[in-house]
């Protein structure tokens, strides 16, 4: 049984090292929450994945160096706000070797854990040689997102062998769980900033026509609906191809905007 010493801090009123932890913990997962509302969206999400791999390292039990992978399913591994060089050059090396746990364990596993990079060698042969070489025997990695093509995962590694434990796994999903979040809206910014970009070029579509064939904007829509089916080509590439044919033959900038979208 723990003493009144161990489960309430020291006798002088000193926090223990748990209540220190958690408190760090809860300052540093504040302190990123707060960088999703401060800041620019695309600087938020760069400044609080950064806060949030630097937390990982001061805060979880023998976290040395951290990054996040972005991986896509044709192959490519890019690193995101990776702690060092080596970090980074390991993320790089997937794409290159086109093996490693970003390539395979990322899309099927929540967590992976590969406890020594030496038994890993049967796996990752370069892989395993490579992180070996940049001084990392363990690593522990949480899946950020899985889906539409594209993954992230939490990466987390140390110098020794099995160096993560169930302390080390519960601290790390609460970092991913952050990590997850400012991902997540970083892609439904981009998501949106697309859209809004394809509602524009396809009411700039419609006008074109309208003025030209002398149409209201539900007929202009149907173009270019009809147009879309026979050349098989999205909407939206019909609309692009169409305001961009118009801009070379006129030679000019300003567009008859028409009603955006339907």
């Amino acid at each position: 049984m723990a003493s009144t010493t161990e489960r309430e801090g020291h006798a002088d009123g000193r926090p223990d090292e748990e209540e220190r932890d958690g408190a760090m913990l809860a300052r540093i997962l504040d302190e990123s929450a707060r960088g999703l509302v401060d800041r620019p969206a695309q600087e938020s999400v760069e400044h609080t994945v950064g806060l949030i791999v630097r937390g990982a390292i001061h805060t979880i039990p023998h976290v040395e160096q951290a990054g996040v992978s972005l991986v896509e399913r044709g192959g490519t591994v890019d690193a995101y706000a990776p702690s060092n060089d080596a970090v980074r050059e390991l993320d790089e090396l997937q794409t290159e070797i086109r093996e490693g746990p970003c390539l395979e364990s990322i899309w099927s596993e929540q967590r992976s854990v590969v406890d020594d990079m030496e038994i890993a060698r049967e796996r990752w042969p370069r892989y395993a040689d490579a992180a070996l070489a940049r001084g990392f025997r363990s690593l522990m990695a949480f899946q950020l997102f899985a889906d539409r093509g594209s993954a992230g995962a939490l990466n987390l590694y140390a110098a020794s062998p099995h160096a993560f434990d169930e302390s080390s796994a519960d601290a790390g999903a609460l970092f991913a769980a952050q990590a997850a979040l400012a991902l997540h809206g970083a892609k439904r910014v981009a998501g949106l900033t697309v859209a809004l970009d394809s509602r524009d070029v396809i009411g700039q579509a419609k006008g074109i026509l309208m003025e030209r064939f002398g149409v209201g904007p539900e007929q202009a829509f149907s173009m270019l609906v009809e147009s879309s089916q026979q050349t098989n080509m999205k909407l939206v590439g019909v609309a692009t191809w169409l305001v961009d044919e118009v801009r070379k033959r006129n030679g000019r900038d300003h567009l008859p905007e028409g009603p955006a979208g339907r």
